[in-house]
């Protein structure tokens, strides 16, 4: 028996001894691994890039998913450090993988099991010299080349051969952002979800995916062409990666509510790609394709009556490569569809869309569009259009619209119950021939006739309720240009008058070529304030949106919200006589002048114009060439404008000249001022520099807290109210640091010089020298001075003063030395002791 729990005692030991071991280990080989995996991590990252990576902690368990490794990253940034400005293309807050210990131990490739990424953030900028912050991603770091060994070739050469290889993958919450800011587009996925399973280290496998992309929206310019769509993908790809093989077997596709099936296989054979595809629409109800409107506008079409049927096929065929592409139909057909409102009057009836892309395959010069026909009738007003493009690259168009659209007929069709409409235009347009004829101003050859009439048009809503008013109008088209007659428009109370000539207008809208452009702009009076307040509103609402939507912190495509985008592809003239013009608080009459709008950048010529008592002529331009950071660069010449009134008009004087906050009178100016607006559009003052000078025939300063000290050094409250004569102020402006040459003036009357400077904070720095007429000084000086000996001689004394702190506090500090010496200099040497303590005592 003793033997027993002996041999059992014995057992228990060894299983205790060889549990303990296990434990070790388990915790050990995170240990051993974490250097290895750390610098696999990171060899991999500077072999296949050139951006810097950044991983702020990394953990390691055998817990979590055994018997596999389990590997946690937090707060993985990938930044690409271009011209010393740090972009961050990823930003990752948590990733986590499982590895296989064994392949790290004995295989040359290392299986990741699975893989889980969750709250990613990817950020595509191009600037606008047209690098891509991503560009980093596509190689390794140049440079700092070594000579290796040949042990250190075959140790390099070896670890070289390590792939990772995967199988299953979860991304929940990946945000995607697109800014182009050299081609102002715009694009975002606001929440991407894909699972991705399958043993991708086998030869064949059967790839289970579940992809889902809400929010997707793209904008150019101010054009959006996508808008909050969602679209979400199941399929089961059978994957051949010897092959490089892939079959659609089970398939679901999406596109909001609109079903659609995909099917074939594709192929990738050295750099080519064989296609063989097709895409259908299951359902063939009109309603169906209404489930392509975005989704924010859905409840719109609640209710709505429908009939007619649509049909929708695509397929590709062929190989793609580079310069070739496969053979492509696209066809999408409505016919005869009927849409009504049960509470409204009217339908819209005989909706009809014919519309095909093919290309049998090869050149793009082979490709064909035909909008055979788009045409509906609202309201017993029928309106059909249609285009034929052969060739994009030297396209040979036919084209044309042709129809009434009335407005009254409209809102009896369409609940557009928060909306305003009235008036009808009246279209009758066509064109035909080759493109090339436009480009060679070979207008005889290309037709190109018609007109648009505009007629009593108005357009208002809740948020808009003055609206737009247009009532009258017309734009008549020729092969060369488009004439706008008498285009006149009334927008809240401001008023505009347009007439001349659009030229390249068919380039512009075909190939997106410039825009030209010679108008006359006349206006009786333009309320910039109105449109500032409406399109404040339309950014407040547009977010409160988005934050119902939004899963992520990535906001939708507008880059350059907040600022004034000028197109990059717009050349026009504009020369302008505007009664009136209201901006803020600043009344600006009688502007007259010429505005050149072409390569994103505004050029004023000679504008000039009446404000705050004077006038201002400015010659420069507003660039957004880089819309994210709009400049401005302006030759300013300002002729008696009020001082008081121009502090209350410009941020500029408000933060570097405070002090006109207590002056009255008149000043002019001449100046050069350039510098970086922030989204507000005001200045960012550490990009402001220029040069220039103030000048005044005379002004008053009243109250200010730098003239009461000097009052209160002079025992005089007098000082406190100062008339100061002409002056003329030189000064240099420097990334926000004004610099101050030394002028003359006097105050009250007594000379004085000042010169000096102020730092961009605010911090002052300024000399100011006077010679003070003794009846400025106060009854205690003048009492003190009388006791000195020779007192009668002194009509003045010279005083300095060192003008410190900062804009909103001034300090001043002045320097006795010149009024006690010419003070000694009247009085016995043996007083000088006593004056002097006395001098230091009242002047304290």
């Amino acid at each position: 028996m003793n033997a027993k729990l002996y041999k059992m005692k014995k057992i228990l030991i060894t299983l205790a001894a060889l549990l303990i071991l296990i434990l070790s280990a388990l915790f050990a080989i995170p240990v051993f691994f974490k250097g290895q995996i750390l610098q696999l991590i990171l060899s991999q990252a500077s072999h296949n890039m050139q951006g810097e990576l950044k991983i702020k902690d990394m953990s390691l368990s055998m817990f979590e998913s055994f018997p596999d490794l389990n590997v946690v990253l937090d707060d993985v940034l990938i930044i690409a450090d271009k011209s010393g400005i740090n972009d961050t293309v990823v930003k990752m807050p948590y990733f986590e993988a499982s590895v296989n210990v064994k392949t790290l131990i004995t295989g040359n490739d290392i299986i990741i099991n699975k893989i889980h990424l969750e709250g990613c953030l990817l950020q595509v900028n191009i600037d606008t010299a047209g690098c891509a912050n991503w560009e980093i991603l596509l190689g390794g770091k140049e440079g700092n080349q070594v000579e290796m060994t040949d042990d250190i070739k075959d140790q390099k050469n070896k670890k070289a051969k390590k792939r990772l290889l995967f199988n299953d993958i979860l991304v929940e919450n990946l945000s995607i952002s697109y800014n182009d800011y050299k081609n102002s587009t715009y694009a975002s996925i606001q929440d991407i979800d894909l699972e991705l399973s399958g043993n991708l280290s086998a030869e064949n496998t059967i790839l289970q995916v579940l992809l889902s992309l809400d929010n997707i929206s793209l904008r150019q310019r101010n054009s959006v062409w996508v808008n909050n769509i969602d679209m979400s993908w199941e399929a089961d790809i059978a994957a051949n990666f010897i092959e490089k093989s892939f079959t659609l077997k089970k398939n679901k596709l999406n596109l909001n509510e609109l079903e659609l099936d995909l099917i074939g296989r594709i192929d990738f054979i050295e750099d080519k790609c064989k296609l063989d595809l097709q895409l259908n629409a299951p359902d063939s109800k009109f309603e169906s394709l209404l489930a392509l409107i975005p989704k924010h506008l859905q409840h719109h079409i609640d209710g709505v009556e429908t009939s007619g049927d649509f049909k929708l096929h695509a397929s590709a065929q062929g190989e793609y490569y580079e310069n070739h592409f496969p053979s492509f139909q696209a066809h999408l057909k409505v016919n005869n569809a009927h849409l009504k409102y049960p509470t409204l009057p009217e339908s819209i009836n005989k909706i009809n869309i014919d519309l095909s892309v093919n290309n049998p395959g090869g050149s793009n010069d082979l490709t064909s569009i035909n909008l055979k026909k788009a045409s509906f009738d609202m309201g017993g007003n029928p309106f059909s259009l249609f285009l034929t493009i052969n060739n994009p690259n030297d396209p040979l168009l036919d084209g044309g619209a042709n129809g009434v659209i009335n407005f009254e007929s409209m809102k009896k069709a369409l609940p557009l119950k928060e909306i305003t409409l009235g008036g009808v235009i009246t279209t009758d347009i066509t064109f035909k021939g080759k493109y090339q004829y436009i480009e060679k101003e070979e207008y005889e050859k290309f037709i190109a006739t018609g007109n648009i009439l505009f007629n009593n048009i108005l357009f208002a809503n809740d948020n808009f309720p003055k609206g737009v008013f247009i009532p009258q109008g017309n734009v008549v088209i020729t092969p060369s240009h488009l004439r706008l007659n008498k285009l006149q428009a009334k927008i809240y109370s401001s008023d505009f008058s347009v007439q001349g000539n659009m030229t390249n207008y068919l380039p512009y809208f075909f190939k997106n070529e410039v825009l030209k452009g010679d108008f006359s702009l006349t206006s009786r009076q333009i309320n910039v304030n109105e449109f500032i307040a409406a399109q404040q509103l339309k950014q407040n609402s547009g977010k409160k949106q988005e934050k119902g939507l939004m899963t992520s912190h990535i906001s939708s495509p507008s880059a350059t919200e907040g600022t004034l985008e000028i197109p990059k592809n717009i050349d026009i003239k504009l020369t302008t006589n505007i009664g009136a013009l209201l901006f803020d608080r600043l009344l600006i009459r009688n502007i007259k002048g010429d505005v050149n709008i072409a390569r994103a950048v505004a050029n004023l010529r000679q504008l000039k114009m009446e404000m705050l008592d004077g006038s201002m002529v400015v010659n420069g331009h507003y660039n957004t060439v880089n819309p994210k950071n709009p400049r401005i660069d302006f030759d300013l010449n300002i002729s008696n404008v009020d001082i008081n009134k121009a502090y209350q008009a410009f941020t500029f004087i408000k933060k570097s000249i405070p002090v006109a906050m207590d002056c009255h009178g008149e000043i002019s100016a001449a100046m050069k001022f350039a510098a970086t607006l922030d989204k507000e559009m005001s200045p960012i003052m550490k990009t402001a520099n220029g040069s220039g000078y103030l000048s005044s025939k005379g002004f008053l300063i009243n109250n200010n807290h730098a003239m009461n000290q000097l009052a209160s050094v002079l025992k005089n409250d007098e000082l406190s109210r100062l008339s100061i004569s002409q002056l003329k102020i030189n000064f240099k402006l420097q990334n926000g640091n004004i610099v101050v040459e030394p002028f003359h003036t006097s105050f009250a009357g007594n000379p004085v010089s000042i010169y000096g400077q102020q730092s961009v904070d605010g911090v002052l720095d300024y000399t100011l020298s006077m010679n003070v007429n003794r009846k400025f000084f106060g009854r205690d000086i003048n009492q003190m001075l009388k006791s000195v000996p020779g007192s009668n001689n002194i009509k003045s004394l010279e005083l300095d003063a060192k003008i410190s702190g900062t804009l909103n506090n001034p300090v001043v500090t002045p320097d006795l030395s010149k009024a006690i010496k010419t003070v000694t200099k009247e009085a016995a040497k043996e007083l000088k002791g006593n004056v002097l303590d006395g001098l230091k005592k009242l002047f304290r």
